[in-house]
């Protein structure tokens, strides 16, 4: 099976809140057959060998968090030799925990269930675990709002201005914060949105600066609203 038909097969089905305002763009893959350090995420090491035949990193990517502009989160699926899914681990505010583990994990065939915390899209197994987080609602309503935060795998690829910072938290606050349901249903991606890691690596600080030159824009457009 090539690369691209794993990537699909394993693919986690993604759980939105149905309040959610910030869409997923695009989806970066690896798959790695040999241990080594993830290159979207260092602080992760990604292990091979025994049981498991190879990981599939997926790099999702939204043009927002919340509370910044620009945000990077990952899934990691461990598949075995005989072709099931192992285990699978998702980030979470810096560090990542698991999903897939006895009595709370969910599939759909090969694709594990992988919640979405509404806002600032860190991943956890279950609804329950999505709202449990502290300040989840906060984070959507007052506390929304943020500088363009580029960091990473990109820190130093984009520079943001003074105004750059303000008027990310100028859109985020005025287009983007809502308030959270905590139901939650799942998101429809579609296949032309995953791509390899390289591809999307090379496209995002493009994206950035064409959102920060169309908020720009925008602001424009407002009398006096932010300027």
């Amino acid at each position: 099976m090539k690369d691209a038909e794993l990537v699909l097969r394993y693919a986690p089905e993604i759980y939105s809140d149905e309040h959610e305002t910030i869409p997923i763009r695009a989806v970066g893959y690896s798959i790695v057959r040999e241990n080594c350090v993830s290159e979207s995420f260092p602080k992760r090491n990604i292990l091979t060998g025994g049981q498991t035949a190879f990981v599939i990193e997926y790099a999702y990517y939204w043009d927002y968090d919340i509370q910044h502009m620009y945000d990077l989160e990952h899934i990691w699926v461990h598949v075995g030799q005989d072709g099931t899914v192992l285990g699978a681990d998702g980030s979470f505010h810096g560090g990542f925990t698991p999903l897939k583990w006895q009595g709370v994990s969910q599939f759909t065939d090969d694709h594990i269930h992988a919640y979405c915390q509404p806002g600032k899209h860190a991943f956890v197994a279950d609804a329950a675990m999505a709202k449990a987080v502290p300040g989840a609602r906060d984070a959507c309503t007052g506390k929304a709002g943020g500088p363009v935060l580029v960091g990473g795998p990109f820190a130093g690829a984009y520079h943001p201005t003074e105004e750059d910072d303000r008027l990310s938290e100028w859109y985020i606050r005025k287009y983007l914060s809502f308030e959270p349901t905590f139901r939650f249903s799942k998101t429809t991606l579609e296949t032309a949105q995953y791509m390899p890691w390289e591809t999307l690596k090379a496209r995002i600080p493009g994206w950035i600066a064409t959102e920060c030159e169309r908020i720009r824009t925008l602001a424009g457009q407002e009398t006096g609203e932010c300027r």
